[in-house]
């Protein structure tokens, strides 16, 4: 069952990984990889875009071990799938990437998915 803390819980999971995905993309365009190996591997270490968007990565699997001690798995991955509608819209609000008629369409048929299996 979702408490009210769950479903904080579940929220802020959602949001850092959209906002995770967001920083890796920006974090990988700064990169080079035709240096050495080292090098790309000092520059992955060393860009904080990386470093945080692995971080906002990691703190959901946190969240998802702790949610996982109270909810049945099978109730709560597809609530997870909120995530295919967050991070689409981060990514059009903040790197200007194109939401077509079509995309559009499946983040709508995503809400309505999550909605109806919200209420079951």
């Amino acid at each position: 069952m979702l408490t009210k803390l769950n479903w904080v819980l579940l929220i802020i999971g959602v949001m850092l990984s959209a906002g995770g995905a967001i920083l890796l993309k920006v974090g990988a365009e700064n990169i080079t990889y035709s240096t050495p190996v080292l090098n790309i591997a000092a520059q992955l270490i060393t860009n904080w875009k990386l470093v945080l968007g692995v971080t906002f990565y990691a703190v959901p699997v946190l969240i998802w071990i702790y949610l996982l001690k109270s909810v049945d798995v099978s109730h709560l991955q597809p609530l997870f799938a909120s995530i295919y509608v967050v991070t689409p819209l981060l990514a059009k609000w903040f790197l200007g990437e194109d939401l077509n008629p079509v995309r559009w369409l499946g983040i709508g048929i995503i809400i309505m998915g999550i909605v109806i299996f919200a209420r079951g």
